[in-house]
């Protein structure tokens, strides 16, 4: 009975998490040491869940000149960008962003910012992932 119930609860998860698109977060040269990853998945009313994980990120008030924020925008295929929300980062240096979008196929952009409720980016792309597609 347990080897049946592994198995139905081995076949859920694996029935949830099949459709994620997940793509590595590379560093840059602004934040070299930086280790993430982002997912889209497909929610039950046909937007996306994004979930953005880094760790070993510096916090923003270390960079010159220093922020107070990090934001994490939406990019389009046609290079429109919207904020998606604030990624704050811990004593640990570790962050994490949980959001949902409306777009389907897009990539996450991260700029250090003095406000997380800028409407377009002013500080410089710190981190970018490739392309994002919920499936």
């Amino acid at each position: 009975m347990k080897k049946y119930m592994l198995l139905a609860a081995a076949s859920l998860f694996l029935g949830l998490t099949g459709c994620a698109k997940e793509v590595v977060v590379p560093p840059s040269a602004e934040l070299p040491a930086v280790i993430g990853e982002a997912k889209a998945t497909k929610d039950p009313n046909g937007n996306t869940r994004v979930r953005l994980r880094v760790e070993h990120m510096a916090p923003p008030q270390n960079l010159q000149p220093p922020k107070s924020v990090y934001v994490v925008w939406v990019e389009t295929p046609e290079k429109q960008r919207f904020n998606l929300g604030q990624l704050r980062v811990d004593e640990k240096r570790r962050g994490q962003l949980d959001a949902t979008t409306a777009f389907k196929v897009f990539r996450l952009v991260v700029t250090p910012e003095d406000f997380p409720t800028v409407t377009e980016p002013t500080g410089p792309e710190v981190l970018a992932t490739g392309v994002l597609e919920a499936k």
